[in-house]
């Protein structure tokens, strides 16, 4: 079997029946791809950072960008009705998703929507009882900060226009050094992918599991709309979130509690008042009808795993209480151990691959002749792109005022745990993956003290906080799995290349924008400051590095141990997975279940694992084909209604019902 075909198949349709209508990169797909990115970051720019109403990219499957494709994919239906000729192909439909999708992650809530928070908070919040000017800002390099309070006043009070020269001369220029350092980022991302995707995709034969529902949109619509068991789910979905929609501004309507916290009784931890059971914490027990659906699309063996060490962590909890250890910082240190998870699986996945990447350098060295197949770049240009964009973040890095080894280990870092996300995302699609507070800034100063790594690098490491807050909405998973959906409909990775660029730096600069746009307006901390959400996104960097900078600190030997164990756990984990049959459970689990998101949705991956194994044990065959249609359904129920729901707070600037958060 092919590797096209291969991959086809795992997306329920096949190669055959994709028309053979012309160039899939054309310039209307390209256009409409591009056009409808800004749309998409204003909408996400104001639910999730001004209003804090809704949180699509805290997930690997953004809900704006599923509704989009749908919304695209039932116009261009009409269109192919009225004039067929005038209608994009399905190849375009999926340029179209790709691009829109990489501009939305690029603008995420944990990309580009925290820059302009980062930027405009130090000069505001200094104040003489924090000695910020003396101490903090002195620090930080005035070309990547807006560094006089009276420029920065506007974003939190609101009632200015950023259109006036003096402020327009403060961000724009500043804005643009950041677009370009996003330039650097993008080409760092693009050269991994390119390296590793033609493995993933032709050799190992990943599934990528996120990309199945937009591959489904857009190369089979017409399939999906005459599945019963789809629509059936779809219904049951849609009529959950428009009941619960309606309940939110009418709370005479009843409702269904199928949220983490709707209603107090679904939250088990609450009801553990003694100890040592107190230290369980929040233990919700939620029913979301998307999260049941991205539960049913992963591997078994993962799904389990995901609610068990979800589970496992909240009894190490339960046993550090009871041993008298509950008062010791941050033990027992359960983000230090998801940090070396994820670097535990990006080593045995370098080691797995060691052939391919050997092969790789032999190819881009010239000794060997390259492989005659589909890739995003040839394996001397992406070589190059990797050696080149590294160079570039380290130089500017060292522009900004960090010694040279210190940035050359932060990116390092950085580009592992990219790697790891990617790969994860596609093996397995976890519905979300989240490492806050443990970026390479966080680590390095526990793992070697502040002392040793200077007020200078630790600085400019807060400053870079706005791409390593929590890595939930990485561009670099969608762009491989953008590679895929190519792969699906035989469409040249590289010819999407360069769009995909310009895309993620449309999607960076949009999202900022607006949020200057808006807040200058509103300010942050007025017309939507309940949630304050731009100054709880600034605040923890630099309240961190100003405490650093009066108190020094030396090595964390607790987070240097968990970090060592989480490693060394998913190793051996990962090597009974590989090599024992029987073993039950995925170190990727161990990963992921420490994300403040699966404390919301741990109970619905468990109820999806459960309808699973009955499906597939008492439904045979059919039972097995039910299981993504009943996943599809669900996902797009909840999200078309949900965005419907978003889309009219943003028309009746409200504060609308959210499906997640």
């Amino acid at each position: 079997m092919s590797a096209h075909s291969d991959a086809v198949n795992h997306s329920g349709h096949g190669a055959s029946a994709l028309p053979e209508d012309g160039p899939a990169i054309s310039i209307r797909s390209v256009a409409l791809g591009l056009l409808l990115i800004p749309p998409n970051a204003y909408w996400l720019a104001v639910v999730e950072v001004v209003r804090a109403t809704d949180a699509p990219t805290e997930l690997s499957l953004f809900s704006n960008a599923v509704f989009t494709l749908v919304l695209v994919v039932l116009v261009n239906g009409l269109i192919g009705r009225v004039a067929p000729r005038l209608a994009l192909s399905r190849r375009e439909v999926a340029v179209t998703y790709i691009l829109c999708t990489l501009g939305c992650a690029m603008g995420s809530l944990d990309m580009y929507a925290c820059l302009p928070p980062m930027m405009a908070f130090p000069a505001q919040y200094a104040s003489p009882e924090n000695d910020w000017e003396q101490q903090l800002l002195p620090l930080l390099p005035e070309a990547l900060y807006i560094p006089q309070r009276e420029l920065a006043a506007g974003y939190w009070q609101g009632g200015q226009s950023v259109y006036e020269p003096r402020l327009l001369a403060a961000w724009l220029p500043r804005l643009g050094y950041w677009m370009v350092f996003g330039l650097g980022l993008s080409l760092l991302w693009l050269a991994m992918t390119a390296i590793f995707s033609p493995r993933w995709i032709r050799s190992e034969r990943l599934t990528y599991p996120i990309a199945q529902l937009p591959a489904a949109l857009a190369y089979r619509p017409r399939r999906l709309v005459e599945d019963p068991a789809l629509l059936l789910a779809a219904g049951v979905a849609t009529f959950i979130a428009l009941l619960n929609g309606i309940h939110h501004f009418q709370p005479i309507w009843p409702y269904l509690p199928v949220k983490a916290g709707m209603v107090p009784q679904t939250n088990v931890g609450a009801q553990l008042v003694d100890p040592p059971w107190n230290a369980v914490g929040t233990l919700t027990l939620s029913f979301y009808p998307f999260a049941i659906g991205l539960g049913l699309l992963l591997p078994a063996r993962l799904s389990l795993s995901c609610w068990v060490f979800y589970l496992l962590f909240k009894l190490q909890h339960v046993v550090v209480n009871q041993a008298g250890s509950w008062t010791m910082e941050g033990f027992p240190y359960t983000r230090q151990q998801s940090l070396g998870s994820f670097l535990g699986l990006v080593a045995f996945s370098l080691y797995m691959s060691r052939r391919h990447i050997a092969r790789f350098a032999a190819e881009a060295l010239g000794r060997q002749e390259p492989a005659d197949e589909d890739r995003p770049l040839a394996p001397r240009t992406a070589l190059l792109l990797l050696v080149g964009s590294f160079a570039f973040l380290v130089g500017f890095s060292s522009w900004a005022g960090m010694t040279i080894p210190y940035a050359v280990a932060f990116f390092t870092l950085y580009a592992a745990l990219c790697l790891s996300f990617t790969r994860v995302r596609a093996e397995m699609g976890v519905p979300t993956h989240e490492l806050h507070l443990v970026g390479p800034g966080e680590s390095f100063f526990r793992w070697f003290g502040s002392e040793r790594i200077g007020g200078r690098n630790l600085a400019v490491a807060a400053l870079y906080y706005w791409f390593n807050r929590a890595y939930r909405g990485h561009p670099m998973p969608h762009l491989a799995e953008g590679f895929k959906m190519c792969d699906q409909g035989h469409i040249a990775q590289s010819k999407l290349v360069p769009w995909a660029v310009l895309a993620m730096l449309i999607g960076g600069f949009s999202t900022a924008w607006t949020l200057v746009h808006v807040l200058y307006v509103d300010g942050a901390n007025t017309k939507w400051g309940v949630m304050r959400h731009s100054e709880w996104i600034a605040i923890v960097p630099y309240q961190e590095l100003a405490l650093t900078l009066e108190q020094p600190t030396g090595p964390n030997t607790g987070s240097i141990f968990a970090t060592v164990v989480g490693f060394v756990v998913t190793i051996v984990t990962m090597a009974l997975n590989t090599y024992v049959s029987w073993w039950p459970l995925h170190p990727v689990g161990y990963a992921v279940s420490n994300a403040h998101a699966m404390n919301k949705m741990w109970f619905s991956i468990f109820v999806a694992w459960c309808i699973k194994a009955v499906l597939i044990r008492y439904g045979g065959s059919s039972g097995a084909r039910r299981v993504q249609s009943i996943a599809f359904g669900l996902i797009l129920g909840d999200y078309v209604a949900g965005s419907l729901w978003s889309i009219y707070g943003l028309a009746r600037n409200l504060r609308a019902y959210s499906v997640w958060i």
